[in-house]
Order: C-alpha cells, then structure tokens, then sequence
C-alpha cells in the first residue's frame, strides 16, 4: 500500500474535485494538471520528448507518477473541501482519462475510482504528528511514507482500536501541544533579528553544512535572502557537490497571514542562484500563506529548485533536531 497526496486544487475546482470525490453513484478522486484535451498520460506515454507541445510536457511533468498508482493505495486530497480539512480515499482502479469534463469544467480529466472517503481536520489530535506534518503543502504531488501512522490516525479516527492506541495519542498530543509552546518561547526570546542569529547558529550544526552568512539588515538590502547556507552532497569525497539554500525568516506570533516572505523567497532564489529555499516562520500556517507558498512550489519545481515552508511548531521541532546545544547554550 502507498500513501499519495495532492495539493490544493484551485478555487474554482475545489468544489468540483470534492463533489467528484463523494459522488455517491460513481466517486472518483480527480488530479488536476490536465486543463486541454487529449492529455491522456497513456497516449503521452508513447511520444518522444520531441515530439509533445509545452503544454503537454507540462502535463507529463507534474502528473506522470499517476501511472504508478495501484489500487489499494490512498490518495488524500489536501484543503479539500475547504483548507485544513482532506478528504482520504482508497483507489479501486488503475489510471483512467475524461477527456470531456461536466459542468463546463475544465481541468481534472485524470482520475481514479475510490472507496472509503472520508475526510478530517489533518490538525485533529487523533492525527498522528508525523503525519500531519506530511499534510503541509508540498507541491501538486507527493508520497506520504507514514504507513504505520496513516492506519494507527486512520483507526482512531473511524473509533477503531481506541484503547489499543489511547497512550500513544495522548503523548503525540501532548508532545505537539509543548512543541508550540516551545515555538513561542524561541519567537519571545528572539524577536526580529535575533531569530535569524539564533537560527543561523542552528544551521551551523547541520551536518555538511560548510557556511552561513547572515545576509544584510532588511528587505531590499537582503534581496529576501535573510540567510544563506552553502552546504555539500555526495556519496564519497571525490562526488562531493556544493549547494546553496536561501532562508527567509520571520519572528510571527500567532497566525501568519501576509505573503509578502513569499516573494521576498522567489526573489532571494533568483538574485542568488540558489539551489534550494526555505521560508522560516514562527506563526503559524494560514490557508493565504500556504496558497502563495503552494504557487512558488509549484514554479520552482518546474525549475527543479526544492522549496519548503517550516511554520509554528515545526520550527521547535527544527531546533530540536539540529541545534539542542544552541537552544540550550551549551559550547562545544
């Protein structure tokens, strides 16, 4: 079994992707990344890269995976029906095409036929933690390797095995609930500037990560790039290669609702040339904040440049894993 999901639809095809999903005469889960006729991934299949039109390696692109799909897998549409809600569903049949959309539609002619929909808050405390952070917007498509905390959240969630996993629920709430209470202790200690210095002395700690400078003093001076993190991959010394991830950092309390750090990312992508970006912020998640992220997601992966959004307790959990010396102030 295989774990797959699919970001946030447009707004105008939320409602079709969900009406599509809990059909009760023929539900099927729609992906979208098919907004012209004859966009059949079984016909792309056969032609040479050549020989496609841009719109059709575009397509092929962003929906190829769908081919791999089996029946039996999940598929969990994210911010579906509405954001922070996903509607999970169990595929019954390989890949099939709708070239001829209703309702004046015109994207989804990908789709699988499902069972078993249904759909939850991905912050429910039955939620296992891991999961939910795999929840986040992360593209238009990616494979959630959280099996075990799929069935044990999906178990709980359908009151399943409720005293099997009582234990293990409170500890993940519990944990989740200190992760954010840690989050607005580091963003009170740190406010401004100070986060980024704080942060820089984290990335510092990761292991291959050769530099990191603290970039300017503000917006326009910066060019959005509040630190920069020249790091190094490879198997064995001699097939080392450097890269370079731009941050942007944001001390937020409450909820982060302004877009702006997600331009002020593109822009600190570009003007650098880096390989890869990363936008740091105490807040926490807002649907406006995810949809911006989600479009620059999805331009940059066009790019082959990998981007990610860290937000509320994730950056605990960050600090956690690479700098517990940092927060707690210990040398080396």
């Amino acid at each position: 079994m295989a774990i797959y999901a699919y970001g946030t639809p447009s707004e105008d095809s939320r409602e079709f992707v969900y009406k599509s999903l809990t059909d009760e005469q023929n539900p099927v889960s729609r992906f979208l990344w098919s907004y012209f006729p004859n966009c059949d991934l079984n016909r792309l299949k056969t032609l040479k890269w050549e020989e496609m039109t841009a719109d059709e390696i575009n397509c092929w692109k962003h929906a190829h995976r769908l081919l791999d799909f089996k029946p039996g897998d999940w598929v969990l549409h994210i911010n579906v029906p509405e954001y922070g809600k996903v509607t999970a569903a169990r595929i019954t049949s390989e890949y099939e095409y709708q070239d001829i959309l209703p309702e004046s539609h015109t994207d989804g002619r990908h789709y699988f036929r499902v069972k078993d929909i249904f759909t939850f808050d991905r912050n429910d405390k039955r939620v296992h933690r891991k999961l939910s952070s795999r929840l986040k917007l992360q593209g238009c498509l990616w494979q959630v390797y959280c099996e075990d905390e799929f069935n044990k959240s999906l178990n709980l969630l359908q009151g399943k095995s409720d005293k099997e996993l009582s234990e293990n629920h409170f500890l993940v709430t519990e944990a989740n609930e200190m992760m954010e209470r840690l989050t607005k202790t580091i963003q009170s200690n740190k406010p401004g500037k100070d986060m980024e210095h704080f942060l820089a002395e984290v990335f510092k700690k990761i292991p291959n990560v050769i530099d990191v400078k603290e970039n300017g003093s503000g917006w326009k001076t910066d060019y959005g790039a509040d630190l920069i993190v020249i790091y190094k991959t490879g198997l064995l010394p001699d097939l080392e290669s450097v890269h370079k991830l731009v941050v942007q950092v944001k001390s937020y309390e409450g909820d982060h609702w302004e877009t702006n750090a997600v331009a002020q990312l593109k822009t600190a992508i570009t003007q650098f040339n880096a390989s890869s970006g990363m936008l740091m912020t105490t807040g926490n998640r807002t649907e406006a904040l995810e949809r911006a992220f989600d479009s620059l997601a999805k331009e940059m992966e066009d790019n082959n440049i990998p981007v990610r959004l860290l937000a509320g307790s994730e950056v605990a959990q960050f600090v956690l894993q690479y700098g517990m010396d940092v927060l707690l102030g210990e040398k080396n």
